[in-house]
């Protein structure tokens, strides 16, 4: 599915109280997602961090297609990212000129595709939406899309199918550099990030 058949089946709104208590129990099969989407997501927002869209069928506003949520950070080169990996994220980027430590993304937060809606190409189609919207309307200068994606085969083969890539591929280093022990291995989820700059436009 393209970018363009899913704005001429979905319309896109923000998530408020009004709207969710107007649409049917959203379920994408997780129920992790399903309560943020339900309520958590509300609370984000009250307290400014993060928002939340909705993707809802233009035949049925009621219903929720998928749902996602975003907020700001950043990629951080700490002393704690081995140099191999930060020299190979500033090749591949190509940023070695640059001094920074912190380098703007935006964190997809959540994203859900509800589950009456799996494998008809809508998450695929919701990830390029996203990746052009940053690409075509960056209003703050932001660089890369990041995820904490479910350490698991099926959603990590989502997200590296839609070309984000390891920021470091080495889980046990990944641990190190999170902050977290290796006796927690395997990892919950994995920082994954994509470049919005393979994202070709015209000249601004």
């Amino acid at each position: 599915m393209t970018v363009e058949e899913l704005l001429a089946k979905c319309e896109l709104v923000r998530a408020s109280e009004k709207r969710l208590s107007e649409c049917r129990p959203f379920s994408c099969g997780e129920g992790d997602l399903d309560e943020f989407f339900s309520k958590d997501c509300l609370i984000n927002q009250r307290r400014l961090l993060g928002k939340t869209y909705l993707f809802c069928l233009k035949s049925q506003p009621d219903t929720i297609v998928t749902a996602f949520s975003l907020s700001n950070d950043s990629i951080r080169l700490t002393n704690r990212l081995t140099d191999e990996y930060k020299e190979q994220f500033l090749e591949d980027t190509d940023l070695r000129d640059k001094t920074l430590k912190r380098f703007p993304a935006v964190l997809i937060g959540r994203l859900g595709t509800s589950s009456d809606f799996a494998g008809k190409g809508y998450g695929t189609a919701i990830m390029d939406f996203i990746k052009v919207l940053f690409r075509t309307n960056n209003r703050t200068g932001c660089r890369f899309l990041i995820v904490d994606a479910l350490n698991r085969p099926e959603t990590l083969h989502y997200y590296e199918k839609n070309g984000f890539r390891y920021l470091i591929a080495d889980e046990r280093l990944e641990a190190k550099y999170m902050g977290i022990g290796v006796g927690r291995l395997p990892l919950n989820t994995r920082l994954m990030y994509f470049d919005l700059l393979k994202i070709k436009v015209s000249e601004e």
